[in-house]
This record gives structure tokens, sequence and C-alpha cells, in this order.
């Protein structure tokens, strides 16, 4: 990879990471700056990816003295201690500093991205003609999303980098940080999606389908609708996560380029 392509790459990352880190914050956690570090936790959820220390934005050198005082501060509010990184934006030996400080690899999350040229003519998705698309902007539409996201009969797949709360959907949507799109076949919803926005970057957090019509066409169907959702919306850079090798590849054939992962480091041992 060429210097201009890692420096591309890290661009990406840190809009990635900065659209995670806010979404954190927009669900409720909150945020102590110690140093080079800063320290994210939620006073009512224990979800890792609410709580943990992550380098501050825009830095690159992190000393392990900071790192461990983060991680003092985790310890002290009752929460496992976890560092969490883009991998790709930090020297080999920040991980190292992580080993020395008694953490280890928890898990890796895989991230897809897909720039879009938002100033070019769309090429609309091909949708087949018994399917509507229902962009949710009331409580009863919400209402529906919910129940289709709750339902054992529908398959349901979300992102590990983001996670799915009840609370200010519709404020969410009102402030344009989120889009929540139904898929209705004969007037049935047999899908929902989720995408947040921040600062022109786009999640694909979460989508359900019915299992009843979930086959590889209607896998690819429900990614290019989110994705046609979250370009139209004005985001220039989309991202996903996948949690296989299958789902990977469903998000490359509609465009998407694998770029790193999101890291968790924690103190468990390496046979965990």
């Amino acid at each position: 990879m060429g210097r201009e392509e890692v420096k591309e790459s890290r661009v990406i990352l840190r809009r990635i990471e900065a659209h995670l880190r806010q979404s954190h914050l927009n669900l409720g956690a909150q945020v102590e700056s110690l140093g080079f570090v800063d320290v994210l936790h939620h006073p009512n959820s224990p979800l890792a990816s609410l709580n943990y220390v992550t380098p501050r934005q825009n830095t690159a050198l992190v000393p392990s003295n900071h790192i461990q005082q983060g991680l003092d501060t985790l310890r002290e509010k009752g929460y496992p201690v976890r560092v969490r990184f883009a991998e790709g934006l930090f020297p080999p030996f920040f991980t190292s500093s992580l080993r020395e400080l008694g953490l280890n690899v928890e898990s890796e999350t895989p991230i897809m991205i897909f720039k879009a040229d938002i100033d070019k003519p769309r090429k609309m998705p091909k949708i087949p003609s018994d399917v509507a698309i229902s962009y949710v902007n009331d409580h009863q539409s919400m209402g529906i999303w919910w129940y289709v996201w709750r339902n054992a009969h529908y398959d349901v797949i979300t992102s590990t980098a983001e996670p799915l709360f009840i609370g200010r959907d519709m404020q969410s949507v009102f402030e344009g940080q989120q889009v929540n799109l139904i898929l209705y076949r004969h007037r049935f919803p047999v899908g929902v999606i989720r995408i947040t926005r921040h600062e022109g970057t786009a999640h694909l957090l979460a989508h359900a389908l019915m299992k009843e019509v979930r086959n590889p066409r209607w896998d690819k169907l429900i990614r290019v609708v989110a994705q046609d959702a979250a370009v139209l919306s004005g985001c220039d850079l989309l991202f996903a996560t996948g949690i296989n090798e299958d789902e990977r590849q469903l998000y490359r054939d509609i465009g998407f380029m694998d770029s790193g992962s999101i890291v968790n480091y924690a103190e468990i041992s390496e046979k965990d």
C-alpha cells in the first residue's frame, strides 16, 4: 500500500471512529478526557461497546501511563477494563503496550466500506414490483419497525460496533441521526433497516428479514436498499460490519471493500 493509500485509509478509519464515538454518546454514554485517552462509560448499560478507553481523536502516540489511568477510571466505575480502537491507526508498539498492561484481544470486528460520489446520478436499485419501501417518520411506523425487530419470525442481523437501543428513536430521526426503513411485500412488513448518520458517514447498523422470504436474493436486496438510502441521505462514506465471511462477501458483491477492523483489548487470558 502506497503512502497516499495509507493516508486515505487513515482518514476513512478516523471518520468511522468519529461516527461510532458520536453514536455512543447519542445513546447516553459519557466521556472523560484523561491526557491522551478518553474514557467512555454509560451510567445504565454494561455493554462493552459503551464502556471503554480509547485514544483521543487525532492522536497517534499514547503513553502507557495514560492508558493505565483510563483503565483505572473504568475499574473505579465498576466496569471491566477495555481499550477500543481502529486497527491501522496506531503503530505496532501501541498493542505491545496494551499487552504489557495485561490486556489481550477480546474481539475484532471487520469493517467494510463503500465510497459514494453523491454528485453523480445514482443507479436506482431494482426493486420487485410487489415490494414497497417506507421511511419511518412517525410513532406508528416506528412501532411497526420494532414489532418486526422483536418478532421471532424474522432473522435479525446487527452490528457489534454500535448497539441498538429503544429510546429516543423518533428524536434521532428528526435530528437526522438515523434513517429507518420498512420493506413491505403485499402490504405486509417483511424487513426493516436502520442506518445511523454522522457528518457524511453512514453506518448500516442493522436489518431484519422474515425467515420465509430470506434467500440470497433478499439478503442482497435489503443491503442494496440500505446502501441506496444512505447515499440518498447525503452520505459519501458508508460502512458495515461483517460478522462472517459469507456476510462480508454479500457486501463485496454490492461494491463494499474490506477496510481494517475495530479491536477490543481486555483483561482476558490468551486461551479465553
